[in-house]
């Protein structure tokens, strides 16, 4: 039961972190402002949740273009450091090489689900309040990655199937991630043997 409650408790945290320091990534790859002024309730939380470790690895590691690859790094390395709490725990495999696996689907995973997270709450006020502050911030959030179905998919009238393509199209790449995560465990596991 107490590795249950411990498991429970770094999910959270680990998610937590890592989901913010990505959530600072990609407003910081869109250009999309971080500060109050600009309507961003967001930001104090994501400052107050990053800068401890962001701020003093951007000295360390430059940033890739656009990408801020800090805190990518930070993201990578909290979900690192809670996949190889739970190895310790017994809860994950203790092999170094399927710990980094794991943390790299973590991660992704990670991506992939505060994505489609984004889309259905976006879907979600769309319906009802698209004059508040939030949902401005939210199509700005969302429409990088609704725009290149819309030019591909027909527009069907006042009501916009996008973001459930969308989601489909996330969903779809979730499966296909944990199946390759699987294969890649059960190659390392087999190159243990």
């Amino acid at each position: 039961m107490l590795t249950h409650i411990l498991t429970l408790v770094l999910e959270v945290l680990a998610s937590l972190i890592a989901g913010a320091a990505l959530l600072r990534l990609y407003l910081q790859f869109h250009h999309i402002p971080m500060s109050l002024r600009s309507g961003n309730p967001f930001a104090p939380y994501i400052f107050y949740l990053t800068n401890w470790s962001v701020m003093p690895l951007r000295r360390l590691v430059p940033a890739w273009g656009r990408l801020d690859m800090a805190s990518l790094l930070v993201a990578f390395l909290i979900l690192l450091i809670k996949c190889i709490i739970l190895g310790l725990l017994g809860v994950l495999s203790p092999e170094p090489t399927a710990l980094a696996v794991d943390a790299l689907y973590e991660l992704l995973n990670l991506c992939l689900s505060s994505l489609s997270t984004l889309v259905l709450v976006f879907a979600l006020l769309s319906w009802f309040s698209t004059s508040t502050p939030m949902f401005d911030l939210l199509q700005r959030m969302v429409f990088p990655l609704l725009a290149p179905i819309r030019s591909i998919m027909p527009a069907t009238g006042a009501l916009d199937l996008t973001p459930l393509v969308l989601l489909l199209l996330l969903q779809i790449g979730e499966i296909a991630l944990r199946d390759l995560h699987l294969m890649v465990l059960q190659f390392i596991w087999t190159q243990m043997n």
